[in-house]
């Protein structure tokens, strides 16, 4: 029997549905959050937990506060996976950045192409690309709430992935999201991180960490150069192979970032440290 879904409630506007998706281990579920008038990424493919959804979105309706769209985040499947049925079941709009809304043609058409400064009844939209050229979060300032996305978890870890993924973008975004002092960050995957410290020291966490693996990957340069899955081993030695074809993609990332730094250099034969 299938557990049912986490739910956290953090205010009478804010419930957090923690739903089956298929997204990255160790994560299993990414968060469904109702944010006022708003369901953001809906995206479980399984039946009974759509059911869930479905009724979490009626029920809204029933105390008054009715949903009046859907908002994605971004555009990676286990953000979007349950936005057309949904759309269709509640007879509601789908809302996301114009990059998600042209990076998602074909598939899902995105009714609203929301806009930094974008006010959601008391929620701002914020364009923080990084981890995807159209991630948005919503920030409440004046109860120091962010809905963050896939900007940080609290279970697995952020992909960054050339080429919409950008590695100096994705640390600029999160320096900017850490310097407005939230009290609340509800992530895609994982628990609510909840207290001012704690939010301050995860931002830190992620920057730091995403600093040192970029260390690692340019002591891994030398003068000759290396294929990108000879320089990703040398930088994560502890590496379980089969994490490799993931670990390339973080790695490429870090040296596209050294690259227009000026630091690493891509040749023919894999990358090399730039000359001094």
């Amino acid at each position: 029997m299938t557990a049912p879904p986490m739910t956290y409630s953090l205010a009478p506007d804010l419930e957090v549905l923690a739903l089956r998706t298929p997204t990255l281990p160790p994560a299993t579920a990414t968060n469904t959050v109702f944010v006022g008038a708003f369901v953001i990424d809906p995206a479980t493919p399984h039946d009974a937990e759509r059911q869930t959804l479905l009724a979490a979105v009626l029920a809204a309706k029933e105390r008054g506060r009715p949903v009046r769209a859907i908002v994605l985040t971004h555009h990676h499947r286990d953000h979007v996976g349950a936005a057309v049925w949904l759309a269709s079941e509640a007879g509601l709009p789908i809302w996301a950045h114009a990059r998600t809304a042209e990076l998602l043609t074909g598939a899902i058409v995105v009714d609203r192409a929301l806009a930094p400064g974008d006010d959601l009844d008391g929620w701002t939209v914020l364009h923080t690309p990084g981890h995807a050229s159209g991630h948005i979060v919503l920030h409440d300032a004046a109860r120091g709430f962010l809905v963050v996305g896939d900007m940080v978890a609290t279970v697995g870890t952020i992909i960054v992935d050339p080429p919409d993924g950008h590695m100096a973008s994705y640390l600029a975004s999160l320096a900017a999201l850490r310097a407005l002092g939230a009290n609340i960050v509800i992530p895609a995957h994982g628990a609510p991180i909840i207290g001012l410290p704690e939010v301050h020291a995860h931002f830190t966490h992620y920057i730091t960490h995403r600093e040192a693996r970029e260390a690692r990957v340019l002591a891994a340069l030398g003068e000759s150069p290396a294929a990108l899955p000879d320089v990703t081993r040398r930088a994560y030695p502890e590496l379980a192979p089969f994490l490799l074809p993931l670990a390339c993609r973080s790695a490429l990332a870090h040296l596209e970032k050294l690259a227009d730094e000026g630091r690493a250099v891509a040749v023919a034969g894999g990358w090399r440290r730039a000359p001094v």
